[in-house]
């Protein structure tokens, strides 16, 4: 008889595995994040992985996102796996408007997913963490999110990152006063996005079949000075006769002075004007985050305006900023710079080598944990304290508890911590004191 054939343990393209030290690394990013979140005042909701397929392309034959679509039989109304979390909010949004507070400060984390090809810390399947204010058209919301977003990348340990920040309104200005066709402009935007990664010959020609004044472009994205004040006076000189781009400077005027207020830092941040972003319902202020060690990666983060977005679902006025962290492209980013701390799942393992302590060993561990010290009870199959030891040395705990037959009878248990190379023996009614005194493991920082 034939063997029964076996299956390849192989993922699909596009896909990973987080092992558990991964794993709980990003647990401990999501805790991070989530906190920060709160701070600012933005409370939670969840949506579907799943959504109407005309939710997500807006009703546009030409939509470019690649989107995973659901084979399912009703084909009048076909299903799709969400491509991002802003969306789905608008959704929301004009959905259940009478029933939220107004402004609408929201965060959400979950999966989303994208059917391209992947790239270098890009994937097809990633966790986003968002937050949008949805109801205010006030600069300051705009200040509020950029923000958020140093203090949340603050927050996760991350010394070396930029937000490079810029509006469509300047952008839409330059197009206006190079007299590119106005059908072309979402084209010149396209274009200009591409800067980073394909430089300003490539972007040249592309501009240049497109129709307008390509030197004023390239004036207007050459301007790179350090001082953001120096810079949107240089620009304003260029674009004083396009109205959309002198709204954009004095924008980004105002929002220089409350981020200042706010305590950003004058290093964190910087005017670009070459940040277009790529999504089609950007109206406004757009930024992206960056870090300069890693450029291949590209942005981490980033986000803007987006005022007509719920529109395509409801007539309510509902203007909108928000701002995305890509977890996934920011662990792969963190990974290559070699910042990643593994993270032990558990500090203390109390061993289990003689049958006859098993039940003195469970309530040493129950003690423990009910005064939250992470702790296990050895499960495996090793009988001998020599294996048990080995196993924890493997394994990266701290603290071993050993507890056999003599330690039973006095009460009391041995404690080894194997991080310092020490050891001593401490009464069952002390060891919660003193194994939590002890303890190497209970940091939040997952970062080095």
């Amino acid at each position: 008889m034939d063997k029964e054939k076996k299956i390849k343990p192989q993922l699909a393209g596009g896909f990973r595995d987080y092992g558990p030290e991964e794993a709980a690394v990003r647990g401990r990013m999501f805790d991070s994040i989530k906190r920060i979140f709160e701070l600012f005042g933005f409370i939670p909701i969840e949506t579907p992985g799943v959504e109407r397929e005309e939710v997500l392309t807006g009703g546009d034959a030409d939509f470019s996102k690649q989107i995973f679509r659901i084979a399912e039989r009703n084909e009048n109304d076909p299903l799709a796996l969400r491509y991002d979390l802003t969306v789905p909010l608008a959704r929301f949004v004009a959905q259940n408007q009478s029933k939220l507070p107004w402004p609408f400060k929201r965060y959400q984390i979950g999966g989303v997913w994208r059917a391209e090809q992947p790239q270098a810390g890009r994937y097809r399947e990633f966790i986003q963490c968002d937050a949008d204010i949805v109801g205010s058209s006030r600069v300051s919301a705009d200040a509020e999110i950029i923000a958020l977003a140093h203090e949340t990348f603050s927050a996760l340990g991350i010394s070396k990152f930029l937000i490079r920040v810029n509006t469509r309104k300047i952008l839409n200005g330059v197009a206006e006063l190079a007299k590119f066709p106005p059908g072309k402009i979402p084209d010149v935007l396209r274009a200009i996005d591409k800067l980073d990664k394909r430089g300003w010959d490539a972007v040249e020609r592309e501009l240049e079949k497109l129709g307008g004044d390509v030197k004023l472009v390239k004036k207007v994205l050459d301007i790179r000075e350090n001082n953001q004040k120096k810079a949107l006076v240089s620009v304003r000189a260029l674009l004083e006769d396009s109205w959309a781009a002198t709204q954009g400077i004095d924008d980004l005027e105002k929002i220089a002075d409350l981020l200042e207020s706010l305590g950003v830092p004058a290093k964190s941040w910087k005017v670009d004007f070459s940040v277009a972003r790529g999504f089609g319902y950007y109206t406004g202020m757009v930024f992206e985050i960056v870090l300069e060690d890693v450029p291949l990666i590209g942005s981490v983060g980033g986000g803007g305006r987006y005022d007509g977005l719920v529109n395509r679902f409801s007539s309510i006025n509902a203007p909108a900023v928000g701002f995305s962290v890509g977890i996934d492209r920011l662990y792969k980013a963190c990974e290559e710079l070699g910042i990643i701390k593994s993270k032990q799942l558990s500090e203390a393992l109390v061993l289990n080598f003689e049958p006859e302590c098993e039940t003195y060993c469970a309530e040493i561990v129950a003690g423990l944990r009910s005064a939250g010290v992470c702790a296990q009870l050895y499960l495996g199959n090793e009988e001998s304290l020599k294996g048990q030891l080995s196993y924890a040395v493997k394994n990266n705990f701290n603290i071993v508890i050993i507890a056999g037959s003599d330690e039973k009878k006095r009460g009391a248990m041995q404690v080894r911590n194997l991080a310092e190379r020490s050891q001593f023996e401490v009464s069952k009614d002390e060891a919660v004191r003193r194994i939590s005194k002890t303890s190497l493991l209970k940091m939040s920082k997952f970062m080095k």
